[in-house]
C-alpha cells in the first residue's frame, strides 16, 4: 500500500470522527443565540416618552435635602379632569398635544423659614410640543438658567419672594413654584427640576406601571 494512500485513509477516518463532533458544537450554538434571541425580545421595552406618567418623574421624598411631599399627588389624563385642577388655562396644554399632568406640593424651608413647593409635570407627547409650549408667551417667562443640565431649556423668575421654574425637557413641560424666599429659594428649586430632569431620561420600562385612568392616550 503507497504512503499516499495510506494518508487518504487516515485523513478520510479523521473526517469521519470530528465531523460529529463539530455538528453538535454548531447545533448548540444555534439553539443558545435562539435561547438568547428569545430572552432579549422577553425584556420589556423601555417607554417612550409619550408613554411615560407625569407620576413616575415627580422627586421623592429628601430627592432634594429637606423637602418631602406634602398630601397626595393631583391627576389629570383628559381634557376635563385638567380644567377641573388649573381651569381656564387648560386650554393652553391642549392646544399643544397635552398627555397627561401630575401636581405635587413638598413642604420644606428657606432659610429656616417653612414654605411651600409645587411641581407641575405636563406630559405633551413630544418634544416638538413640550418646545413649542414653552415658547408660547402664556406659558411663562424668565431668565435663562445657566449651566443647565438638561438637553432642553430653563428659565427662572423671581417676583415679589416667589419663584418660578420652568423647562422642557423630552415631551414634559414643567413648572416649578416656591411660595417664599426669593433668590434663596432658586437652588431649591432647580434641585428639584434637575431631579425631574433625571426622572425623564431614565424611564420605566413600558409595562412597568399601569396609566391609571389615561384612557385619553391614544384619543
Amino acid at each position: 500500500m503507497s504512503r499516499r494512500l495510506r494518508m487518504s485513509r487516515r485523513l478520510r477516518r479523521y473526517r469521519q470522527h470530528t465531523r460529529p463532533a463539530a455538528n453538535q458544537s454548531r447545533q448548540l450554538l444555534a439553539a443558545l443565540g435562539f435561547a438568547l434571541l428569545l430572552f432579549c425580545a422577553s425584556l420589556p421595552a423601555a417607554a417612550t416618552c409619550a408613554e411615560i406618567d407625569p407620576l413616575d418623574i415627580l422627586p421623592a421624598d429628601e430627592a432634594c435635602p429637606g423637602w418631602v411631599r406634602d398630601g397626595e399627588p393631583m391627576t389629570a389624563y383628559t381634557l376635563e379632569e385638567l380644567t377641573l385642577i388649573i381651569n381656564g388655562e387648560a386650554y393652553l396644554y391642549d392646544q399643544y398635544g397635552f398627555v397627561a399632568a401630575a401636581f405635587q406640593n413638598y413642604a420644606g424651608e428657606v432659610l429656616g423659614v417653612p414654605t411651600y413647593l409645587t411641581l407641575s409635570a405636563f406630559n405633551q407627547g413630544t418634544a416638538e410640543n413640550a418646545a413649542a409650549l414653552y415658547h408660547d408667551p402664556n406659558s411663562g417667562s424668565g431668565d435663562p438658567v445657566p449651566d443647565w443640565s438638561g438637553s432642553g431649556e430653563a428659565r427662572v423668575r423671581v417676583d415679589f419672594g416667589f419663584v418660578t421654574f420652568q423647562f422642557w425637557e423630552a415631551c414634559f413641560f414643567v413648572s416649578i413654584v416656591v411660595g417664599s424666599g426669593g433668590e434663596d429659594a432658586v437652588p431649591a428649586a432647580r434641585c428639584m427640576a434637575e431631579e425631574a430632569v433625571r426622572l425623564i431620561e431614565d424611564p420605566a420600562p413600558a409595562g412597568s406601571r399601569g396609566w391609571g385612568r389615561i384612557k385619553s392616550l391614544y384619543r
